[in-house]
Parts: C-alpha cells; sequence; structure tokens
C-alpha cells in the first residue's frame, strides 16, 4: 500500500501563521498537521508516502528530510494556478495501477481512521462521517446497495448520506481509471483548477465505491477557529 497527501496550497485564511510556512505544517498542539498524517501511515506499515508540496516547498522539505527521509517529495510549481487534482496528476506515473491511500494535507485525525480503512472489506472506499452535514466538506451520496453514487459539495442535505474527510483509498483497478480519468480532464480538456473529488465523482458510475465509517476525530483545518476547534479536541 502506497500514501499520496496533496499538499502544494496557500493555506491563506491562516495567515499570519501561513505567511512563513506551507498550510500542512500549521501546529495543532505542537504537531504539524503533515506529521500527524505521516505518523498515521507509519503505525499502519505504510512507508512509501508521496507528498505533493507547492507554496512554501523548500521550507517543507527541509523539515521532512530531518524527521522523515524516506518521505517522497513532488513539486507543484503552479501550485497558484492549479488544483489538487492537478497535484494528483503529478504522480500518475508512481502511483498508476498501484493501491493507495489519497488525503489532502490539511486534515487532522486519529490513527484510527487509517486502521479502519486498511481492512480488506474496503476495497475502495472513501472515509465518511455518516449523518453529518455542512457547506464547506464534501458530501457523499449512496444508493440502497451501499454504494456511494455521487460526490459533490453541492449534495442537498436531504440526499446526503454523510461528510467525507477527505481520505480515499484505491484499488489497483481504481487508481487506473482515477488516473486515467484525471489524465483527460486536465491533458485534453485543460482543466487544471478542478477538485480531486471531480474526477473521483465521474468514475462513481464504473467503479464501486462504499463509504468507511469514521473511527476516530477528525478537522479540517482550513481557517484559525478550525484550528481552535482541533486543539480543544486533540488535547
Amino acid at each position: 500500500m502506497k500514501a499520496l497527501i496533496l499538499a502544494a496550497g496557500m493555506g491563506t485564511r491562516l495567515r499570519p501563521l501561513t505567511d512563513k510556512i506551507p498550510k500542512c505544517l500549521v501546529p495543532v498542539n505542537g504537531v504539524p498537521i503533515i506529521a500527524k498524517q505521516i505518523e498515521n501511515l507509519v503505525d499502519n506499515g505504510i512507508r512509501e508516502i508521496y507528498i505533493v508540496s507547492g507554496y512554501k516547498s523548500d521550507i517543507l522539505e527541509s523539515v521532512l528530510k530531518g524527521s522523515y527521509p524516506f518521505v517522497n517529495i513532488v513539486l507543484n510549481a503552479n501550485y497558484g494556478e492549479t488544483n489538487n487534482m492537478y497535484s494528483a496528476y503529478l504522480t500518475r506515473d508512481v502511483l498508476y495501477g498501484n493501491e493507495f491511500i489519497l488525503m489532502n494535507g490539511d486534515v487532522f485525525f486519529d490513527e484510527s481512521v487509517i486502521s479502519e480503512l486498511l481492512k480488506p472489506m474496503y476495497l475502495n472506499s472513501i472515509v465518511v462521517e455518516k449523518g453529518v452535514y455542512n457547506d464547506e466538506s464534501m458530501k457523499v451520496r449512496v444508493d440502497n446497495t451501499n454504494r456511494i453514487v455521487e460526490i459533490s459539495k453541492k449534495i442537498p442535505e436531504i440526499l446526503a448520506y454523510g461528510v467525507s474527510i477527505d481520505v480515499y483509498k484505491f484499488s489497483a483497478e481504481a487508481s487506473k481509471s482515477f488516473f486515467e480519468r484525471i489524465r483527460e480532464i486536465v491533458e485534453v480538456h485543460g482543466r487544471l483548477n478542478e477538485w480531486t473529488e471531480v474526477a473521483l465523482n465521474e468514475i462513481l458510475s464504473k467503479v464501486k465505491f462504499e463509504p468507511c465509517p469514521l473511527k476516530g476525530r477528525w478537522v479540517e483545518i482550513d481557517n484559525y477557529e478550525d484550528l481552535k476547534f482541533a486543539e480543544e479536541i486533540f488535547k
């Protein structure tokens, strides 16, 4: 199993903290977000980790080389004009046809999330907090067979099964469909400013994804309110 962390963003809503460091290095009670993510993976036996950096990439690379020399850094030099789908696109050669876990570099969560997701029953899966709804998060819609049929921020509350915590598991075959769709969106249509969930949503009709129930705590940290909340629940 491999892992991909998308961490190229600028984190403008966390300024002035992110004036000097990338968003993924913002600490929660002294622990950088990305350090927690890496530790979660390593604790579950995953050490082949790819991180796409962008904003303040030199600082991130310096920190990771000192603490986690086994991590592979991929640079998105166009981070200012692209979104995280393009960051994922840059890893297509190393992850195509491989099972992997995908996550965004701004989510602080418990190790138990990965432990649950790695269970064999979850072949292709999205970690979902069932019954929760908020405007900022990606929502998922599920049919009566427990298959995810849609992931989008625009799903109305009445149709939403819950919210994605931005942690995903792909089988080897699913990764092929995922990266083929990303390549088409980027190379054929020239759409560089899309979320990875756009490509994921477009393969759900042919690749079966199921919700993995959230086991533990999580916070997506976009602003100071989120950061304060994370420091309260992860004391």
